[in-house]
């Protein structure tokens, strides 16, 4: 009886849930379902349904299971005690299912990472909400619903009594919830999430909360269903000449020659590859903003090696500069590819190099969990993951991390290490201290430390960059390694475009052993996608698939474009236009006068030109055939650097 009298307490919460779902499954499939009625369909919806619905519901009783199992609970003996108990699980319950129906009648879907966007913005969702819902109305129906079910569970608990619980049964019955509640997460994790080949159907079966969770933890956001979308075959023929990548299309292709090298004489030199936070152009006084006297260190160090001056940042965040860089990729709606998939691989830059019998280090001021940065590198590529932990305890350092000059450092450390040991050594370093809080040490710059402001943040990191290269000179080490400068991405988003471009101009400059490259400048429009490729091509390697960046060595000034990424939207950029594929398949165009030109004039409709029209189809290309490739876990190098499974690109 003593157990009996808690199960039923404990089965409230799934009886809920489970009940729930069968009347709003129904409700949005009659609503939401394509083409004819089904009942066929509707039966799988609510079979697995019932199941995702315990699972979940198993789940969220977990928290009143584990105290019911350990503690008497007295308290719930009075009726009083479980009517509120139970109404107000009810009610949330229910004020859920009116969210999920609203969700699903805009987006077609239960909770994705949409659902996760507004959470991070309350002020602006609860205004929305206000203005566009009754919401007093279903506040007021999710508590009388919740009365109404609180009624019958009391009727259910009439009568329990809780009695005492030993020591030993508290211990066993402890360890059982958590058990059960591992076996429940589980389960939900080997379900199939798609219980049907019509999407609808599968949205249907789902639980809005899984889903919610799962949107957290994956950050996935399936391009299929909400972008514009072309068939299959035209779609990698398409992406495969935008991209000049023709084993995209399923055709072979001999190894691309590299300008100024024959094929067989690689260079074997180091590698550095440094993402600078928040760097934007606006703040280089080489790429026209020399009134600001922010960056005389790598103005002067411009000169010295292969200054591109149209860079475009793949997004503005810096997991988006990251992966732009080092792995070749066009940012994807969603999470970036290191919170996608924190534990699988995927092609790097490190991948290259490290199966050429290169160290690979990762040097960071910070803690490695920023962004999923690790597990994910380690486990693509790098050796070594350098931390906060690594660095004296007393370095100057704000909430991100160390300051920028104990970061080089490190990295100049290791490069001696490497020198000393005769290894070649591929490093990637980012740096912390341009950003806020803007705190950073007084090393005499033009904008005093203490004035703790962007400009302060912007000239303390040129001096710590400046600094470590001249040390690095001095020690040698620039004789035999490549250095790669750029910035991680713009230092803020401004501009009224739905993918604002002006605000992800960013600078990047090769620093090569060979003075024949010295002084030279890079005016095409590039995108971080292409800077791993660039750095292969100028130590003599052709770029390896499955990267969809290109080499710029040899390529004419006019003709580039640049991926971009921002909130949901991605977009393609070239020297007179900018397209942007939106959710729901709602894409803007933009035309400009040219690749310098910050000036984007919104067109009628992407219709409105043959040329914007082309320009549409060749971003949903692209951007079509990049998602296929990761989800299909195709988006990784092979021995020889060809493309890993490649029959099985859906």
């Amino acid at each position: 009886m003593l157990a009996s009298n808690r199960l039923r307490l404990v089965a409230y919460t799934p009886v809920v849930v489970i009940a729930l779902g069968i009347v709003l499954r129904p409700l949005l499939y009659a609503s939401f379902h394509a083409g004819a009625f089904s009942v066929g369909d509707l039966a799988i919806a609510m079979g697995f349904g019932v199941i995702y619905d315990a699972l979940v519901g198993i789940l969220a009783a977990t928290p009143l299971t584990f105290l019911l199992a350990t503690l008497r609970l007295r308290v719930l003996e009075r009726p009083s005690a479980r009517f509120a108990l139970f109404a107000s699980i009810a009610a949330a319950a229910v004020f859920s299912a009116f969210t999920e129906w609203f969700f699903f009648e805009e987006f077609n879907s239960r909770f994705n990472n949409i659902a996760i966007d507004y959470i991070r913005s309350p002020k602006e969702v609860v205004g929305n909400i206000k203005e566009s819902y009754q919401i007093g109305i279903f506040v007021a129906s999710a508590a009388a619903a919740g009365i109404v079910f609180a009624i019958a569970g009391l009727r259910a608990t009439r009568g329990i009594t809780l009695a005492p619980i030993t020591f030993r049964e508290r211990l066993k019955r402890g360890a059982s919830v958590l058990l059960v509640t591992v076996l429940a997460g589980m389960a939900l994790e080997i379900l199939p999430s798609e219980a049907s080949n019509d999407r609808i159907v599968s949205e249907v079966a789902q639980n809005g909360l899984d889903r919610l969770v799962h949107a957290v933890r994956t950050g996935s956001l399936e391009y299929s269903v909400y972008y514009r979308m072309l068939p299959i075959d035209l779609a990698r023929r398409r992406a495969a000449s935008v991209l000049g990548a023709p084993w995209i299309s399923g055709r072979e292709a001999a190894a691309p020659a590299v300008p100024g090298f024959p094929p067989s004489t690689p260079r074997p030199w180091n590698v550095v590859v440094i993402l600078e936070e928040s760097f934007g152009s606006e703040f280089v006084g080489v790429l026209g903003h020399a009134d600001r006297k922010t960056t005389p260190g790598f103005d002067r160090w411009s000169r010295e090696g292969v200054l591109l001056t149209n860079l475009t940042a793949t997004g503005n965040r810096t997991v988006r500069g990251l992966e732009g860089t080092l792995c070749s990729l066009v940012p994807l709606p969603g999470a970036a590819v290191s919170k996608r998939l924190k534990h699988d691989e995927v092609a790097t830059l490190a991948g290259v190099f490290k199966r050429d019998g290169y160290a690979t280090a990762f040097v960071y001021g910070g803690w490695g969990r920023f962004d999923d940065m690790k597990p994910f590198f380690p486990i693509n590529g790098y050796g070594e993951f350098i931390e906060r932990d690594a660095y004296p305890r007393d370095a100057f350092s704000t909430i991100w991390g160390v300051a920028d000059e104990w970061i080089f450092t490190k990295t100049l450390e290791r490069q001696k290490q490497a020198a000393e040991r005769g290894e070649r050594l591929f490093m990637t370093v980012l740096t912390v201290s341009n950003h806020r809080p803007y705190r950073v040490p007084e090393r005499g710059t033009s904008w005093p430390a203490r004035d703790q402001n962007r400009e302060a943040a912007v000239a303390y990191a040129d001096w710590a960059l400046a600094d470590y290269l001249d040390r690095a000179k001095a020690a040698g080490l620039l004789e035999h390694t490549i250095v790669l400068v750029e910035g991680d991405h713009g230092a803020r988003v401004y501009g009224a475009e739905e993918i604002p471009t002006p605000s992800y101009r960013i600078p990047g400059l090769f620093l090569v052993p060979d003075a024949a490259w010295r002084g030279r400048r890079i005016d095409r429009l590039a995108s971080q996608i292409d800077l791993g490729p660039t750095l292969l091509a100028l130590m003599g390697r052709p770029t390896p698939a499955p990267f969809l960046g290109q080499s710029l060595i040899g390529l004419p000034p006019d003709g580039g474009r640049a991926f971009v990424h921002h909130d949901r939207d991605v977009g393609l950029l070239t020297d007179h236009a900018l397209v942007t594929l939106g959710l729901q398949r709602e894409d803007t165009c933009y035309t400009r006068s040219g690749r310098d030109s910050d000036v984007l004039v919104r067109a009628p409709s992407c219709a409105s030109s043959p040329e914007l029209q082309t320009l549409e189809d060749d971003a949903a290309a692209v951007y079509q055939t990049a998602d296929a490739l990761l989800r299909s876990g195709e988006y990784k190098l092979s021995a020889d650097g060809r493309l890993v499974a490649r029959a099985g690109l859906p």
